[in-house]
């Protein structure tokens, strides 16, 4: 199954309906898909500086830095009321640079755009994810090491269900590989837990923590860990701005050196639009 024609079409539907326009329904002002907190890919803008030991590139361990653009947000209310549903759009690029290196260069980027349906049952949110993802070696990095891309090009079916409790957010993931060029396993799975303390400051600071564990069939279900601690600086909108450590041990995610090992530390500024 190839992806991008379900997009297309989903976006092109998503735009033509005027009756919806109408209604308010284009772009409506409703709760978008977000990923736990310390699940590495962030639906956001943020900026990781990360103390990587060991290393899964050829750099091995040293200092590298990690750029990530990525947002969702909703585009057509397919329901409103008690139970909101609506169709999500959002896409994600993450960059990792060398910072040992004297050019900086780029090691490598992974790309991912997806739809999805995201509901609200009171303290129930579950989430029907459909996306396509690549990844591509830096040139640099290729020119330097001689060193082939790994043909990652992946069409996933995924499933997400959170649950609010008090000042805890619950998340379990399950997912499946449509399309895999590499005919690896086809199995995914992930849970993540988040915390969000009271507001101090008059309300304009918020701290959080957040752990998550995921494993993938393709590696034999090796658990790969993350997670995170901060601080969230909030003006009043959805805009948002975080300070916070991270931190990951387990497979790498360069999709470029999937299935070798990975160990960070870092710090990393967030902004969530």
């Amino acid at each position: 199954m190839r992806l991008a024609p379900v997009l297309a079409a989903a976006l092109l539907a998503a735009g033509l309906p005027p009756a919806l326009r109408a209604q308010g329904r284009i772009l409506p002002d409703m709760p978008s898909f977000e990923r736990p907190l310390a699940d590495p890919r962030a639906t956001a803008i943020v900026g990781r500086y990360l103390g990587v030991r060991p290393g899964e590139s050829r750099f091995g361990p040293g200092t590298e830095g990690e750029v990530i653009m990525g947002e969702d947000v909703p585009l057509v209310a397919l329901r409103r009321g008690a139970v909101p549903v609506s169709l999500g759009f959002g896409t994600q690029v993450v960059g990792r640079f060398s910072l040992t290196d004297p050019k900086s260069a780029l090691i490598s980027s992974d790309w991912l755009v997806g739809i999805n349906v995201n509901a609200t049952f009171g303290r129930w949110n579950p989430v029907l994810h459909l996306y396509h993802e690549s990844s591509h070696l830096g040139d640099e990095y290729a020119n330097d090491f001689n060193a082939p891309r790994l043909d990652w090009t992946r069409e996933v079916a995924s499933a997400w269900l959170f649950r609010q409790a008090g000042a805890f957010r619950l998340a379990v993931n399950g997912g499946y590989v449509l399309h895999d060029e590499l005919a690896l396993g086809r199995y995914l799975a992930a849970a993540g837990v988040d915390w969000r303390g009271a507001p101090i400051l008059g309300g304009a600071m918020r701290p959080f923590a957040g752990v998550f564990v995921s494993g993938e069939s393709a590696d034999d279900w090796k658990p790969t860990g993350s997670a995170r601690l901060g601080v969230t600086f909030r003006s009043g909108t959805r805009r948002a701005l975080s300070l916070a450590l991270a931190a990951l041990d387990g497979r790498s995610t360069q999709r470029q050196f999937f299935g070798r090992r990975s160990r960070y530390l870092g710090a990393e500024i967030r902004l969530d639009l």
